[in-house]
């Protein structure tokens, strides 16, 4: 009981300093600005915009770009299918890697906050506690569906998922030790 009081703490901390994360609010903003994805500038504006900034030169190189085109994401994006992530993060390729499911699952959240949730190491090793699981980057329909249940569980709902993320950043110690215990 006395986990789910510290957890509880932390959840309306998060909630109470989201305004604090500004990057992510002014990424998202920058996003609703340039809506759409059929024209190939703004979609390799925004690739630039959302990859890290030591690879996005490699998303560009590697056509991201022309294949978030082809895909005529959109309607996905507002309907929040974690598919089209997938689909991002494959690029044309069978397979997916690490870096390209976190730059998608980004591309898409920056979109729609609400619907995706972001791949990347800290909330990998949260969901993965929660779910006595491991997960692959060929896994995001999975991974997703476990955030979305750990959302709902933990009425995050206010939250969008780079506020969750960020939660699960910072409190990462304690989530992982509150479900491994749990």
């Amino acid at each position: 009981m006395k986990m789910d009081k510290m957890i509880e703490e932390h959840i309306n901390h998060i909630k109470d300093i989201r305004g604090y994360f500004l990057t992510d609010k002014k990424l998202i903003n920058f996003i609703r600005f340039r809506p759409g994805n059929q024209d190939i500038d703004v979609i390799k504006e925004k690739v630039m915009a959302v990859a890290n900034h030591d690879r996005a030169d490699y998303f560009i190189r590697c056509g991201f770009q022309n294949n978030i085109k082809k895909l005529q994401i959109d309607s996905s994006l507002g309907q929040g299918e974690l598919l089209i992530a997938v689909s991002v993060a494959q690029n044309g390729n069978n397979s997916i890697d690490y870096e390209n499911i976190e730059f998608a699952s980004r591309y898409c959240a920056v979109h729609c906050p609400a619907y995706f949730p972001l791949w990347n190491s800290h909330s990998l090793k949260i969901a993965e506690a929660f779910s006595q699981s491991c997960f692959s980057p060929d896994d995001y329909l999975e991974y997703g569906a476990v955030v979305k249940e750990m959302k709902s569980k933990h009425n995050l709902a206010p939250l969008n998922y780079f506020d969750i993320s960020k939660f699960f950043w910072i409190y990462q110690e304690d989530l992982i030790r509150y479900y491994t215990w749990n």
